[in-house]
């Protein structure tokens, strides 16, 4: 296997992604071996507890190598594209049924279908760091790998600015808002892995409880509630006008409105009405219904242009009328 290493140390199996100079962008035959690599650790006895990290201090994992899948929306390949979209959301919900304890180290960027492979498990830790984006809005896309159902579940509504804007979230915020389950600095993650290789799943109950750390972020927490309530706007012109007229005083609201005047107004359309609709939906058939919209939107004129504007060229973007 190119790009991953599967091994097990004691009781616990681990994968780890190995592509740092691509900060770990997700390759078709990425995915495949990930896949391969759980149904392994899976059927293995010896395994009590499944692993994925990352062999750079950098990345987890940036996301789905966006500049190939751009080369094949060109080449009008979509039944490449859609097999890709299709093995990466297989596994995605696999890793949400995974018959064993399925735990995500977590550190330094993580965007996109790195969230795909971390979230969807029992157990997501990440450190001071770590760096979470759902930026698809940027390239013309939505935040799919699952992103609809769980970002549409985040407590103060927060997946909305974030699926919007692809703004940050940092360390321990990421445990505020719900996308992780555990912060634990980086220097335990050690001591960690030498108990999860030793005790199994039962270091879970144990030592990641001790060495989880909670923090009580007012600020972050009044942030939190202010983004929700300027997001509460019923459409996206809304939105705009209400950030407009907190822009004036508010520096973070400043922020959001950059942000969303720079990304495709195609996307953040689609993305609200997919949002929307996840609400009622598993993760299985929100997977399902991002195929479907996947399949439409690989084929507009946005998505080659924002990932050439974002990743190719590095400049900026000329979108479609909506």
């Amino acid at each position: 296997m190119r790009n991953i290493a599967v091994e097990r140390q004691g009781q616990a199996g681990y994968i780890t992604l190995d592509r740092p100079d691509a900060l770990n962008s997700l390759t078709h035959d990425m995915i495949r071996d990930i896949h391969t690599a759980v149904r392994a650790h899976e059927a293995d006895a010896a395994v009590d507890v499944i692993v994925l990290r990352s062999s750079s201090e950098r990345a987890f994992c940036a996301g789905g190598d966006m500049k190939a899948t751009r080369l094949q929306a060109l080449a009008q390949e979509w039944e490449e594209l859609h097999r890709f979209f299709e093995e990466e959301y297989s596994l995605n919900l696999h890793i949400e049924q995974c018959s064993k304890p399925y735990v995500s180290l977590v550190n330094g960027i993580a965007m996109g279908g790195g969230l795909g492979l971390s979230v969807h498990g029992q157990v997501m830790i990440v450190s001071e760091t770590t760096r979470l984006a759902m930026p698809e809005t940027a390239i013309g896309f939505f935040p799919d790998v699952g992103g609809t159902h769980f970002l549409s579940r985040l407590p103060y509504d927060a997946g909305l600015w974030l699926a919007l804007t692809g703004v940050q979230v940092k360390g321990f915020e990421a445990v505020t808002v719900g996308l992780a389950t555990h912060f634990v600095h980086s220097d335990n993650w050690p001591e960690l892995t030498d108990a999860l290789e030793t005790n199994g799943r039962d270091a879970l109950n144990s030592v990641l409880t001790a060495l989880s750390q909670t923090e009580s972020d007012d600020a972050f927490l009044q942030k939190l509630k202010q983004r929700q309530e300027w997001f509460g706007s019923e459409d996206q012109q809304s939105l705009i006008n209400t950030l407009e007229k907190a822009s004036d005083s508010n520096e973070d609201a400043a922020m959001l409105l950059s942000r969303i005047k720079t990304v495709s107004p195609y996307a953040m359309d689609l993305t609200r009405r997919l949002l929307a609709d996840a609400k009622h939906h598993d993760l299985a058939t929100c997977l399902q219904l991002e195929l479907a919209a996947g399949a439409e939107a690989v084929r507009h004129p946005d998505f080659v242009e924002g990932i050439r504007a974002v990743l190719v060229d590095k400049d900026k973007a000329v979108w479609s009328e909506v």
